[in-house]
């Protein structure tokens, strides 16, 4: 994949996810600098904040430990928003924390997680993106004024 691709990717990702943390209240913030954090998502209403990374697969990495980040990631088509330590943890069960990826290179990865990993994820998946974007259409648009449009 290209860079201009893969960067294109990215921005779609990332929009993808702020769009569903907005439908939970969230607002989103964009460090200057990328130091780990690749945006912030606050919620006034309970001063909730999660601090976040974007993934484009189930990932840990140590540089992230201690840090309360969040890592977003897809799942077959379904995004998740988890601690970043809970992750490491659930390796640990599954025995990630033994391979050389994560002994030798501080990282793991995982393009298609088991079964056992994807319900230990399930807490924290986020709506659907086409019923939230549906929702959102829906509370747009005046209920007197909905008509069919074909394109």
């Amino acid at each position: 994949m290209s860079r201009y691709r893969s960067q294109v990717r990215e921005v779609i990702n990332r929009n993808t996810v702020v769009s569903l943390a907005l439908a939970q209240g969230f607002n989103a913030f964009l460090p200057v600098y990328d130091g780990g954090v690749d945006f912030i998502l606050y919620r006034e209403s309970d001063g909730v904040v999660r601090k976040v990374q974007l993934k484009g697969r189930w990932t840990i990495d140590r540089k992230y430990l201690d840090r309360d980040i969040w890592v977003a990631f897809p799942i077959a088509g379904s995004w998740h928003l988890m601690p970043h330590d809970e992750m490491v943890a659930l390796a640990e069960t599954e025995g990630v924390t033994r391979t050389a990826s994560w002994t030798g290179g501080g990282a793991y990865s995982k393009p298609r997680p088991s079964k056992a990993t994807i319900a230990a994820c399930a807490a924290y998946c986020f709506s659907p993106i086409e019923a939230v974007a549906a929702e959102a259409a829906e509370e747009a648009e005046p209920k007197s004024k909905k008509r069919k449009v074909s394109v």
